[in-house]
This record gives structure tokens, C-alpha cells and sequence, in this order.
């Protein structure tokens, strides 16, 4: 018999790379019309695949609308074949809940056209992370299919890979790549030559794979008359899609090799692991929107609407789509031109916008519910359940609190900062109907982007003196009282003139520290006059220390020392900066050997109060390496920069916050916080999307035959953990995806944190990391990341292990911190706090508490970190009795049946479960 070869025509479509997207958006308008035209005429060019996501589809009918039914048409008929993605994003460095909702969008999208692919396609993506089978099979993908990160352990043409959970995917493999059919040749001689290059590591009734097409490829019009002529020749050539090959594969007999976790390897293709730091303004970027969007702003509109509030989710969705436009792999992993780099900072700008202004509507909603004593309170969501959690808010400048009472009575110490001047924003001379006109002004309790947080109002002489204080609390007005008083005023003449101010009342930051809870949720929490001694602090401060009851930071000759006085740890030299020569492009470090220790000074005493304490530190470069303008091969010397950091210790919170200010940073160089490991380790305990990994620091061997060198540096997300000896250190972050294990001269090992990797290039083709260009070798001045940059790290050590020592909680609080508003004195119902879900056990992890895209009903998401089975139970007080658990989807699987509260939660090591429910009432 012939062996099946089965050609599936197709397209990867980068949205922006090389060049921006509106100019790649055009040649894909082309592309269509003329995919569309010819296979309306040729019906023997039976299908087409358009890369496994359905983003390009909106992207043309954006400027084709009126082709949209003869698109349809070619759809519903199954030769147009869209989806499963909405685009095709970078595994490692978006949110597991972006990959979700991508899949949500596209699938969703692909079926309202008709029919969607049921192969989780991913082309091109640098590398795969462990939990994409549980994530693809939670929305009925039939299997995997992909190119990067496939060690050579695995064998032939598919594999079954296996999720933390368990679940196990089939999953088809782009040996070859995603190009290997592209510009078939016009002779079936040649065909059948270049066919038969596709034979090894195939078993004997496996089918073939051409992938007719590669990146930006429009059809090739001649490939079904040369099957034709190449068929009986010893191969039965079928033009087919994606989805048809992984039916024959699944009816041939996949493969029943496993892999277990993430796909990173280079063993057989370029996995370009310098991307998890190339532009790193756009990782952090990227963080702060996506987790705020995430953990702040949808679980507050969804609390808010479980009360009766206003509807947000309209923002909501379009935050997420301005979100998922910026997670494609060429976009967040930064190796494109400037210009394409660029134009992602304004998606980013305009989903913050969008997700901070539904948050605050939602806290003003539940803050005018709840009834303020005279004085005024913090309205503050606290996102993270089970750690200590670190509150700055800005308040007025007459409050005078030392502490504030919680929900459940507790007294906690405050500390208030500096006060900032008031300002008259707007003074006039009127008539008291002029004040009216002023109200009128005043529209949804705006003045301007401020908002009105007061009114008041006195008569001297004849003269009424009118003040609206504006600012960003979230205080409750009744402007239709104060309108009625003036009316009353002027129609009785008490006043012939008047003076409109409008004042913004000048603020201080009020800092505390909230004990840890199992909630998450808003609560109203009232300032109140305590005597010091009512409010014992364990900060305490010298010229060159800080400590707290956990911690003490010192300043020696040798750098920074950290003692961690519950288990007797002491770390010399802990935290440093290193800044290395980088040689590299936006795909990949290549670090020259030549490193520069910046040489740190403390910068003036240390300074606290009595919730915190802080001390100032400034490391400078005194020389520097950097590659010239005119020849980019060139190099000459850099003038000394300097870097600031700060190191903050909060009362009974165990962890060193960390923020290091540098401006400029020097081109063609890498710069990492280092931090000295206290003991030997021969692993990294990292979170990752939906999972916490445990990394080997032997980096693989390569193998010979690869493009690429195997990396040392791995991804995570908010932390990194080294263990040995019933201790463990852990560093979080801040939107600094790349870590390393290194070796100092004297053997030591050290943890470093990438901050930034600034180079000139998109692609070289010198490098000794990798063999050949990935791509264009384009200049991009911008990657070599001029200007002002923050970095937010923090260290903590501990006794046991991480899951004990509840580091994920940790963690998070500290990536996710709460956000927190001043409200004044009003009426309102006696609730001080409003309880979106309380979850007992600290290995259930909260993952999303939104409302669907769908149709608005509530949902929840939550993953296991434990490794056994656990059972326990999620509160969600608001939440109706008619509950039940869900594929990824939001489709219907079990119901849930309420007991004593709360809703029973099941779930093997690394599951994922979301729930759908309804409100009460």
C-alpha cells in the first residue's frame, strides 16, 4: 500500500514582528482575498489552515466587512479552518488565566463563524509550559500539536504529554517544523525526493506530514494538480487540514511514549530563551495590568454585582482583548522592531485605564453601602487569602490616626507620612445662582478626572463662601442636598455674592500591615486614636540596621548582611548587583565573561517608623562597555551610572522588600540582583503558570547537532526556592520572569535575578550561543532600554519547605497587594466587610473570580499546589445555592451541593477547577 502523505496548506501569521501590525494586518488582508477568490473558483483546493487562532480572521473583516458571508461560507463548509487560539501567545511569560481566556475567545469566536479546530495548534511558540494538556483537554482539544522545546528522549512523529495533573494529551509533533511543505516544487519527481525526506523516525502505518507553508505564506495555487501527478508513486498524497492529520495519526496508533511537564529544550529547534528578558519594561508591564485586570479589578466587579452594583464587564472584556493582543509571542517576548514595541505600551495604558476605573466604582459602591463613623475609613480589597499583607493608601491631610480598627475588633498601628501642600484649583467670584451653576458643572461627582469628595458652605457678610474638595477617595456626597440649601439661600436672598473654590485637599500616605486571613474581600476598616503604649512595635532602626521581629538588615564594609533571627540564619553579602557585558540579541544572551560589580555606599542614615523601616543603599559603575552608534561591532567606553536601592522591612511580615531605581541603564550589558544561596542546592523550586516546578541546575548537555546552546536560565512567575537542610530561601518579583543557579570564583553558589538585558539588535548571525540568524538583522536602539527603570524583588528565608512555610501565599501577597481608598463619615448598612470567598486550606489557589464573558454569571477558578488529594471547601457568602463545576469553557459538568456554607472542593495535585454559580436574590 502507499503510505498516506497528508499536505495541510497554512499560514503562520505573526500580527506584528518585523514589521508593525497595521503593515502586516495589510499583506493579510491580500493574502485572504486571495485565498478567498481562488478556492470560491477551484474547489479542488479544498482547505486551508490560518495558524491555529482566530484573531486574524477579525483583523481582516475589520477593513474586508463586506466579505465576511463569502468568508463564513468557506468556514461552515470546513475548508477555511480557524481557532482554537485567539492569538497565539507566549507560553512562559503571560498569566496562566490569559492563556484561558484566549482559548475562550477564539473558540468561541471560531463557533460563532461555525466550527472551530479542535487541535491545540502552536506553531511557533518558544517553548511550552507543563500545564498546557490540562489547560487544552479543560476545553475538549482532541490533542496538541507543535514545533519548539522537544528533547530528543522523545522519539518519532507524536508523543503523549502529560500534565502535573496527570492529564495526559496526544500530541503531534513538528519534527520538521511548521515549514516543512513550504514551496513545494512545480515537478512530482521532486516531490516524491523531498517526500521521502519526511520518512525517518515514522512507524511503518504512520501517515506522512507536509506543512505547506511557513511565516506570512499565501497559498500555493499549484499544489493539488501536483498531487495529482504524484500519486501512485508509492505515496497517496491528500490535501487535508490540521485536524484530518490528527485523525489518521489517532487511527494509525499514537505513539505511547510520555512526556511529563514543560517543553523547553533545544535539542531538535530554537527555544530563543534570551526573550524571558529582552525588554523587560514590557514583562513588567505586562504583570502589573494582567495581575491588576486579574486579582484586583474582576474579583471586585464581580463582588460589587453579587451586591447589587453596577455592571463593569463590559470594560472588563475589552480590557482583556487589549491584554491578549499584546501576549503573542513576538510582542511580550520583545524581539521585534521598535515600532511594533511601541504601540504595545498604549494597549497597556488603556486596559489599566479601564481596569482601575471598574475597580474603583466597585469599591465606591460597597463603601456607600457601609455606614462610616465621624473620622472616615479605609475601604480596602485584599486579593490574596492567607498572608500578611502590606497597605499604602493616600489620606487626607487633617487625619491623625495611630491605628485602625478592623472588622472583627482588632486594633492594628498605622504609620502617616509627610503631608503635601493643599491646592486651589479653581477660585471665582459669582452670585449664589451662580453656585448652582457650578453643581451643574460637577457632572457624576467629577470635577475634571478628580473626584468630589466634599461640600461645604458658609454665609459672612452677605456672602456665601462655596468650597468642593476634589481629590481620589471614594467619599459619598448628597449633591442634591447642597443644591436644595443654595436654592433655599438665594430665593431668600440671605446672600447678594458669592466665592466658588475648588480645593485639592493635600494627602499623606498612610502605610499598615493587615494580618493574614482565609478571605478574600473589602472591608471598612475605621481610624481610631490609640496611646503607644497600646501599640507595641518590634521596628527598630539605627544608623547603618533595621530589623523587625523576624529580621535584621545590616550594613558591614562587605555589603549587606541579613540575619534571620528565628532559625539562627545569617547571610553575608546577601543581595548584590552584577553587571555583565552582553553581546547578545533580542533572542538571546551572549554574555562576554567580562563582569562589573558595581561598588555599593549606604545613602544617608536609615529611616522608619513604627510599621516599617527602610534603609537607602547606591551601587555606581564606575566603567562601562557599550557598542557604538556608527559601527555596531565597535566599542568604546561608557561614562559611571549609578543604581538606588531600598531595602524595606515590614512589623511581623517575613520578607525583605527590595526596589532598585536605575537610570540610565547601560547598553549591551545584562544587570542581576544576586543573592548568596546559605547552602548548597542541586535544585530551583519556581512557580509557573498553574504549578510550582522543581528545576535540575544541571543544565542539559547539548547535543552536538542543535542551533542552540541549552539555557541555564529558567522562567518563573512571582517566586524562585532553594531548599537544603530543613531551610529555605525564596526571592519573589515583580514581573522579572528569568532566573539563574550560578557559581561565584570561590565556589559559592548565588541566585541571580535578571533586571534587564539591553542589546542593539532584533537577530545577529555571529553568536556562539546560537548557530544562524532567528530572524532580520534589524538595529533597535529602544531594546537597549534607555531611561528611567524600577525593579521590585523581595527576599525571604524559612524553615521546612515552601508549601509548609506557605511561600506561595507569600508570594503572591506580595506581587498582588491590596488596593485601598479613603472614604469619609456617612450612612449606610452596619457591614464592615463584604466576604467574596473565604478558602480554608492555603494549598487552594485562587486563580480567577470574574464574571463570564458569555452571559455575566459569576465564576470561580482555583488549582491545587498540594501533592495529595485534597478535600475542603470555598465560602462564597453572596453566591447562590445553584452551583456547579465547569470545563474551561464555563460548560455545565457537576453540580455542586451546598454544605454548611460552603461549596466542596475535591482536586487531585495541580488541578484545575472552575465553578459557575448565581447571587442571592
Amino acid at each position: 500500500m502507499d503510505r498516506v502523505v497528508y499536505v495541510v496548506p497554512h499560514t503562520h501569521w505573526d500580527r506584528e514582528w518585523y514589521q508593525p501590525f497595521e503593515l502586516f494586518r495589510w499583506r493579510l488582508v491580500q493574502m485572504i482575498d486571495e485565498l478567498i477568490d481562488h478556492m470560491e473558483r477551484h474547489p479542488e483546493y479544498r482547505c486551508f489552515n490560518l495558524d491555529g487562532q482566530s484573531i486574524v480572521i477579525a483583523d481582516y473583516l475589520e477593513l474586508r466587512p463586506e466579505n465576511q458571508r463569502r468568508l463564513r461560507r468557506l468556514i461552515e463548509q470546513g475548508r477555511i479552518i480557524i481557532g482554537p487560539w485567539w492569538v497565539q501567545p507566549d507560553e512562559f511569560l503571560p498569566s496562566g488565566e490569559s492563556h484561558i481566556r484566549s482559548f475562550q475567545k477564539g473558540i468561541r469566536f471560531a463557533r460563532e463563524l461555525s466550527r472551530c479546530l479542535d487541535v491545540g495548534h502552536c506553531a511557533d511558540q518558544f517553548g511550552h509550559i507543563a500545564q498546557m494538556p490540562q489547560i487544552m483537554a479543560g476545553f475538549g482539544l482532541t490533542s496538541a500539536c507543535l514545533w519548539r522545546g522537544v528533547p530528543d528522549s522523545v522519539p518519532g512523529w507524536s508523543f503523549q504529554w502529560e500534565a502535573p495533573d496527570g492529564t495526559a494529551l496526544p500530541t503531534l509533533y513538528l519534527r520538521n517544523s511548521y515549514s516543512s511543505g513550504w514551496r513545494l516544487p512545480n515537478d512530482a519527481a521532486a516531490l516524491i525526493d523531498r517526500t521521502r525526506r519526511q520518512e525517518p523516525g515514522h512507524r511503518e502505518n504512520e501517515p506522512l506530514l507536509l506543512m505547506n507553508g511557513t511565516d506570512h505564506s499565501r497559498m500555493e495555487k499549484h499544489v493539488p494538480a501536483l498531487l495529482q501527478q504524484a500519486q501512485g508513486r508509492g505515496y497517496d498524497f491528500r490535501l487535508a487540514t490540521l485536524g484530518e492529520y490528527a485523525q489518521a495519526m489517532a487511527e494509525s496508533g499514537s505513539s505511547a511514549h510520555v512526556h511529563r511537564g514543560e517543553l523547553r529544550s533545544t535539542d531538535n529547534s530554537n527555544v530563543l530563551a534570551g526573550v524571558l528578558s529582552t525588554r523587560m519594561k514590557i514583562k513588567q508591564r505586562d504583570f502589573a495590568v494582567g495581575s491588576y485586570l486579574e486579582r484586583v479589578a474582576e474579583p471586585l466587579e464581580l463582588l460589587s454585582w453579587l451586591h447589587g452594583g453596577p455592571d463593569g464587564l463590559p470594560a472588563l472584556k475589552h480590557a482583556w482583548n487589549l491584554m491578549l493582543e499584546n501576549s503573542p509571542h513576538d510582542s511580550i517576548c520583545g524581539c521585534s522592531i521598535d515600532q511594533v514595541h511601541r504601540e504595545m505600551f498604549p494597549r497597556y495604558d488603556r486596559a489599566e485605564q479601564l481596569a482601575k476605573q471598574v475597580a474603583r466604582e466597585s469599591v465606591a459602591y460597597l463603601a456607600r453601602k457601609s455606614a462610616v463613623p465621624e473620622g472616615g475609613a479605609i475601604a480596602v480589597f485584599r486579593p490574596v487569602p492567607h498572608a500578611p499583607a502590606v497597605v499604602e493608601v493616600q489620606v487626607p491631610n487633617r487625619w491623625k490616626a495611630t491605628s485602625l480598627r478592623l472588622p472583627d475588633g482588632r486594633v492594628i498601628p498605622v504609620d502617616l507620612g509627610e503631608r503635601t501642600a493643599d491646592k486651589v484649583l479653581q477660585k471665582d467670584d459669582t452670585t449664589p445662582r451662580g453656585i448652582l451653576r457650578h453643581l451643574d458643572f460637577l457632572r457624576e461627582g467629577r470635577y475634571d478626572a478628580l473626584a468630589v469628595e466634599d461640600f461645604r458652605w458658609s454665609i459672612k457678610r452677605k456672602k456665601i463662601e462655596f468650597v468642593t474638595t476634589v481629590g481620589d477617595g471614594v467619599n459619598v456626597v448628597d449633591q442634591d442636598l447642597v443644591r436644595e440649601e443654595i436654592e433655599q439661600a438665594a430665593d431668600a436672598a440671605l446672600a447678594e455674592r458669592a466665592e466658588v473654590r475648588v480645593e485639592h485637599e493635600g494627602r499623606r500616605t498612610m502605610r499598615f500591615v493587615l494580618p493574614p486571613s482565609g478571605t478574600v474581600g473589602l472591608e471598612v476598616l475605621t481610624p481610631v486614636v490609640a496611646a503607644a503604649s497600646q501599640l507595641p512595635s518590634d521596628i527598630s532602626v539605627t544608623k547603618y540596621s533595621i530589623a523587625n521581629s523576624i529580621y535584621r538588615i545590616e550594613w558591614t564594609k562587605t555589603g549587606i548582611r541579613v540575619i534571620d533571627q528565628r532559625i539562627g540564619l545569617e547571610i553575608e553579602n546577601a543581595v548584590r548587583l552584577v553587571v555583565e557585558q552582553d553581546d547578545g540579541d533580542e533572542y538571546n544572551a551572549e554574555i562576554s565573561g567580562r563582569e562589573i560589580s558595581p561598588i555599593p555606599e549606604p545613602l544617608g542614615n536609615c529611616i522608619g517608623g513604627t510599621t516599617w523601616a527602610q534603609m537607602l543603599v547606591v551601587y555606581t559603575v564606575r566603567k562601562a562597555i557599550q557598542i557604538s552608534k556608527k559601527d555596531p561591532y565597535a566599542r568604546r567606553s561608557a561614562p559611571a551610572v549609578e543604581s538606588y536601592m531600598s531595602l524595606t522591612l515590614w512589623s511581623g511580615v517575613p520578607r525583605v522588600d527590595i526596589r532598585i531605581i536605575d537610570s540610565p541603564h547601560l547598553p549591551d550589558h545584562r544587570m542581576r540582583a544576586v543573592f548568596a544561596l546559605p547552602f548548597e542546592v542541586t535544585e530551583a523550586i519556581t512557580e509557573n503558570q498553574f504549578h510550582v516546578a522543581n528545576r535540575s541546575l544541571q543544565v542539559p548537555k547539548w547535543n552536538g547537532k542543535s542551533a542552540e546552546q541549552p539555557p541555564a536560565t529558567f522562567p518563573q512567575k512571582t517566586f524562585a526556592a532553594f531548599e537544603a537542610g530543613n531551610r529555605g530561601l525564596a526571592v519573589f518579583n515583580k514581573g522579572l520572569p528569568e532566573g539563574e543557579v550560578i557559581t561565584d570564583k570561590k565556589g559559592k553558589q548565588l541566585y541571580a535575578l535578571t533586571l534587564a538585558r539591553a542589546v542593539g539588535l532584533l537577530s545577529r548571525n555571529d553568536l556562539k550561543s546560537r548557530r544562524g540568524g532567528a530572524g532580520p538583522m534589524i538595529e533597535t536602539p529602544e531594546a537597549q532600554m534607555p531611561g528611567l527603570h524600577t525593579f521590585e524583588f523581595a527576599l525571604t528565608t524559612y524553615r521546612g519547605n515552601w508549601r509548609d512555610a506557605g511561600i506561595q501565599p507569600l508570594a503572591h501577597a506580595y506581587a498582588y497587594p491590596p488596593v485601598a481608598f479613603a472614604t469619609n463619615e456617612h450612612e449606610g448598612d452596619n457591614l464592615s466587610s463584604y466576604s467574596l470567598a473565604r478558602i480554608d486550606d492555603p494549598r487552594i489557589v485562587p486563580s480567577a473570580f470574574h464574571r463570564s464573558h458569555l452571559d455575566g454569571a459569576p465564576i470561580a477558578r482555583v488549582y491545587s499546589s498540594a501533592d495529595e488529594l485534597v478535600q475542603s471547601n470555598i465560602f462564597v457568602p453572596a453566591g447562590s445555592e445553584g452551583a456547579g463545576t465547569t470545563n474551561l469553557l464555563e460548560e455545565h459538568r457537576d453540580t455542586l451541593e451546598y454544605e454548611a456554607g460552603g461549596w466542596p472542593l475535591r482536586l487531585r495535585p495541580w488541578q484545575i477547577q472552575t465553578m459557575r454559580f448565581g447571587r442571592r436574590g
